[in-house]
């Protein structure tokens, strides 16, 4: 399973002059077979032709060959055996195929996946209690849960007047003793809603159960935690955590596009205000190279070459004798978004891959928030 960690060790390593070779690959079961991922996989290693070192190439294909479990909907592996180094990860969600050779790995896919699916968790709710499921990129990887008193809902019955109006006082103390019972029940799940959020880091938050059920939760959990709602939908308690974990991921997947729209937003605005947001790739380049930046937010696909100071390591899209930060001079680099991808994470900034933005596209496929 992919961590945060992973993410970051493979952003900080570097081929020394060698190659990585970054090779993604769809192996979802239900769309294809493992001799057909495999003659996909020798197909994208062959469209690199010579760049791709014989050495890598084999411990590639031997991985699939002998060693892969096929119990993922996706695959990433980084092979650089002049460094003896060696990376796989099984993953939960599918990928495009792909393959990439360069000093570093491309780990733009990555970066997406992880800003989509990294840490969520799920509260099922009833009106005894809860089930809860914390996610990393879609493997559900902690449980946990609380049960409260029982609810027992009183039968009305038919009798005299006198019993009539002693049964309709006696419902009315057991209605209010069942509305008592229930919200004791949903004070303890938002408790251990927010125990099991705060041990877990989480960042987002989904909320599953009838509709009642739900409003009753969230308006019982403390306002930071309100804040972490992505989304709810409906779903019994005794559902398969197959099931929750595709809906959801698909909650997941409309409330990623939502947020994406509104950062794509808050961007755009700032830059025209001239205060924290800047967009277009070499104001952000150097944003990112200042370490200026919270959030990058690239166009998903965005490809573009550059140009590397060999001291600083400054990245620019527009070639320079001289580097005005160290004053060395410049490498061409095949792609100076993915580099700025790797100093963004390196800085702890977050990444967002936005996905069918034409807001984004217009000013130039790239931009970010910054910190000051």
């Amino acid at each position: 399973m992919l961590t945060e960690q992973d993410l970051r060790e493979l952003v900080s390593f570097n081929a020394d002059g060698g190659q990585v070779v970054s090779v993604y690959l769809n192996v979802d079961p239900s769309r294809h077979t493992p001799d057909s991922y495999k003659l996909r996989l020798r197909g994208l290693l062959k469209d690199l032709g010579d760049r791709v070192p014989p050495e890598d190439a084999r411990a590639i294909e031997e991985y699939i060959e002998h060693q892969y479990d096929w119990s993922g909907r996706g695959l990433a592996m980084f092979s650089c055996a002049a460094q003896d180094y060696w990376r796989s990860y099984t993953l939960a969600m599918m990928v495009r195929s792909t393959a990439h050779v360069a000093s570093k790995p491309y780990v733009k896919p990555l970066a997406d996946l992880f800003d989509r699916y990294g840490h969520y968790a799920v509260v099922l709710v009833d009106k005894v209690g809860a089930r809860l499921m914390h996610f990393v990129m879609g493997e559900l990887v902690e449980t946990s849960g609380t049960m409260g008193e029982e609810v027992r809902h009183v039968k009305r019955g038919m009798g005299s007047t006198a019993a009539g109006r002693r049964g309709g006082a006696d419902n009315r103390a057991a209605g209010q003793h069942v509305d008592e019972v229930m919200a004791q029940n949903m004070k303890e799940v938002a408790e251990e809603t927010e125990r099991f959020c705060q041990a877990q880091s989480i960042r987002d938050l989904l909320i599953g159960g009838s509709e009642e059920n739900v409003a009753m939760l969230r308006a019982q959990l403390p306002k930071a935690l309100a804040e972490k709602v992505r989304g709810t939908f409906r779903a019994e308690m005794t559902a398969p955590s197959q099931e929750i974990r595709a809906r959801s991921l698909e909650v997941m997947d409309k409330a990623e596009q939502e947020r994406e729209a509104q950062l794509v937003d808050a961007i755009i605005t700032a830059a025209a205000k001239g205060s924290n947001g800047v967009v277009r790739l070499d104001e952000t380049l150097s944003a990112v190279h200042e370490g200026r930046v919270q959030t990058l937010a690239v166009a998903e696909g965005y490809h573009a070459p550059g140009y590397q100071c060999t001291g600083c390591g400054y990245i620019t899209a527009q070639r320079h004798e001289q580097c005005l930060f160290c004053g060395q001079g410049f490498t061409e680099i095949p792609d100076a978004v993915e580099s700025a991808i790797h100093q963004a994470i390196s800085n702890g900034a977050a990444v967002e891959i936005v996905r069918d933005s034409s807001a984004l596209e217009r000013v130039g496929q790239i931009g970010a928030l910054l910190r000051y």
